[in-house]
């Protein structure tokens, strides 16, 4: 049975041919706490440089440098959730703050890496999220740019302080800059992409797991039903062929005593009433011991050497019954031994039932190189199988059949009576196929 399990945002079937990476289910309270400890470390870094010169000498508004790194801070607070939208209000928040406002170093380069990192990590259009981030770098770099060049043009300085500037340290403080600059950009937008990747691999891994246990639960559920029919098929060939024999003799028993004759005769029929009853359960026992796995309290399954004794017990006062085998012997595989023997036990059955009384059955076992041929003939009326019966002997006789890759063909006779052909290969020929 098929089994029904609910899952979470992050372990949702994926059962869609293009991935969407879903949000975990706690990321709003797991954000809000990451903003509020860079809120806190913020505000805490601002009050520690209070301590020095650094703000008078800058003369940056204290409040408004607090204000603006919390109002940074709060941005983490949904940047897994809208990583675009947050990205370029992140953007153009230090591009429009840097002219009016100051903010603190570090917490403001976290955010940075944050904001730059989700839109690789979580926007499911690769290529905007391509797009985005090239964007965004690039306003970033240029804005920067910009602002020094503002600062260098509206700062007043002496000609004496230019000459005793060295140009080696210029030089170096730039190159410095540049690469520090790209190095954290491109490490920002490297381990964003890698998390959608890792992200990606583990929903095709998720994705092959459920489609993996999907078809064992089929095979399981293909195995039992066949499991289920062939176990019905045994029942009704074990069950209605002994008990058709009982039928048959028990029926033959009451009109010898009707017709008051010799005893001898009624105990003979009696039993073959006791033999077939005898035998219906050794074979369910053997059934039930096989479907136990019992296989030492077993007793073997019927196989071609059973075949005299089978048409031994079909035959009748009502009903002559012959059997011939021709050919030479060939090995045959157990499977086709017992598919031959059943389908002769259910024709048999079928002709005690319905071909009529004073009935000539002829069993006919050939051997040829290739293949074994069971025929099961009679001279009585022809009758159809399934507007007489309820057909599962037929289609049983069928399914054992095409089980061995044999073929079957049957119905009434030409002038008259019924036919039941079988041809399965050898062992050796179906090996070869």
């Amino acid at each position: 049975m098929l089994k029904s399990r609910s899952r979470t945002a992050t372990s949702q079937r994926p059962n869609d041919t293009e991935f969407v990476r879903q949000l975990p289910e706690n990321w709003l309270r797991t954000d809000t706490i990451l903003a509020v400890v860079v809120a806190f470390v913020s505000v805490l870094s601002l009050q520690a440089l209070r301590l020095t010169t650094i703000l008078e000498d800058t003369g940056v508004n204290m409040v408004a440098a607090q204000v603006f790194s919390l109002a940074i801070a709060a941005l983490l607070v949904v940047y897994r959730r809208f990583p675009i939208t947050v990205a370029s209000v992140f953007t153009a928040m230090i591009t429009v703050g840097s002219l009016t406002a100051a903010s603190e170093f570090y917490s403001l380069l976290f955010v940075g890496f944050m904001t730059i990192y989700a839109v690789g990590a979580w926007v499911s259009n690769r290529r905007l999220a391509f797009w985005v981030r090239f964007a965004v770098v690039t306003v970033q770099i240029v804005g920067s740019m910009l602002l020094v060049r503002l600062d260098d043009e509206t700062a007043e300085v002496s000609q004496e302080a230019l000459r005793s500037v060295d140009t080696s340290e210029i030089l170096y403080f730039l190159v410095t800059s540049v690469i520090l600059s790209f190095g954290f950009y491109l490490s920002a937008c490297y381990f964003g992409g890698q998390a959608w990747h890792r992200a990606k691999q583990r929903w095709k891994l998720q994705k092959a797991h459920d489609e993996l246990e999907q078809a064992n639960e089929r095979v399981a559920d293909a195995a039992v039903h066949a499991e289920r029919i062939h176990i019905a098929r045994e029942l009704h060939d074990v069950v209605a062929h002994h008990v058709t024999v009982m039928g048959v003799h028990a029926s033959a028993a009451r009109r010898l005593i009707e017709a008051e004759r010799d005893t001898d005769s009624v105990v003979e029929q009696l039993g073959h009433i006791e033999t077939a009853s005898a035998q219906a359960v050794q074979e369910l026992q053997t059934m039930v011991y096989t479907l136990r796995d019992q296989d030492g309290s077993s007793e073997p399954l019927p196989d071609l050497s059973e075949f005299p004794t089978l048409v031994q017990q079909a035959h009748s006062t009502d009903q002559t019954v012959t059997l011939e085998i021709t050919g030479e012997p060939q090995e045959v595989s157990a499977a086709t031994e017992l598919t031959l023997y059943r389908v002769a036990q259910e024709a048999l059955s079928n002709t005690r039932k319905h071909a009529g009384k004073d009935v000539r059955v002829q069993v006919q076992l050939h051997y040829d190189q290739s293949a074994v041929t069971l025929s099961v003939t009679d001279d009585g009326k022809a009758y159809d199988p399934v507007s007489n019966g309820t057909g599962t002997g037929v289609q049983g006789m069928k399914e054992r059949v095409q089980a061995v890759d044999g073929t079957i063909e049957y119905g009434p006779r030409t002038p008259y009576g019924w036919k039941v052909v079988v041809r399965v290969p050898c062992r050796m020929e179906a090996a070869n196929a």
